[in-house]
């Protein structure tokens, strides 16, 4: 009886163990489209940074960076953020532009257990007008979203997210299709699609790959490449992810 009592009172602790390196691991919006339904742990901060390369077309380009997203959990289930904080230079048709994007603030909610197979979140944020003029919307434009995965035999994630943007409200919409390759490396497939109240959707397939070099770092590459006419020819991006 007693190496039974041993045995189990192992095993518990082994799981506990386990349990508490996942936890303690970092968990990325970045890179792609659809973010992670995990929030950050309760009084703990997470930096998220990224360069940025998309090429419209031959005569349009952008560069971007840091990309940074500023993230601080209030609660158990609960986090709040500043993202898009960043600079951008635009060289459209020989006209150059650099500056400041707008910035957006919000919260996500975390509404499902931990460790459930299907794991979802809202999220609710608001893009500020804080950015050059070629950068910004020049208006307070809300967005609230739904991020969910699922864990199973085919491990599938995504977003959907309604926005408020000059012109209409705009609905986006990613389905990822995340692979390990071992505990520490993974990457992913991904559709994204952007479809304007005004008309005229873009679809995207994005591709990325996330290296967890230790706990709390996280190191990602991710492409996309434009599947119509509306979306841009390409785009690439390197990411870097801490939490102190």
């Amino acid at each position: 009886m007693s190496r039974f009592i041993n045995r189990v009172l192992l095993t518990a602790l082994g799981l506990a163990l386990s349990s508490s390196a996942v936890a303690q691991s970092i968990d990325t919006n970045r890179p792609g489209f659809s973010f992670t339904p995990g929030v950050v742990g309760k009084g703990r901060w997470q930096v998220e940074t990224g360069l940025g390369y998309s090429q419209n077309d031959s005569d349009s380009e952008t560069l971007s960076l840091p990309n940074a997203e500023i993230r601080y959990g209030s609660g158990e289930r609960v986090e709040v953020f500043v993202s898009s904080l960043g600079w951008a230079e635009d060289d459209s048709n020989g006209s150059k532009a650099s500056g400041l994007t707008d910035i957006a603030v919000g919260t996500k909610i975390a509404v499902s257990e931990p460790g459930a197979a299907t794991r979802m979140a809202v999220l609710l944020q608001l893009s500020l007008p804080t950015g050059d003029d070629r950068f910004s919307s020049d208006d307070v434009d809300p967005a609230v979203a739904v991020i969910w995965t699922h864990s199973g035999r085919f491990n599938l994630a995504g977003t959907a997210r309604i926005s408020d943007a000059p012109g209409g409200a705009r609905f986006d919409n990613g389905l990822k299709l995340p692979f390990a390759i071992d505990d520490r490396r993974s990457w992913f497939v991904e559709w994204e699609a952007n479809i304007p109240e005004s008309g005229g959707s873009s679809h995207w397939m994005n591709g990325g790959f996330q290296w967890l070099m230790q706990d709390n770092i996280q190191i990602d590459l991710n492409a996309g490449v434009g599947l119509n006419d509306r979306a841009g020819d390409f785009r690439l991006g390197v990411g870097f992810s801490i939490r102190p």
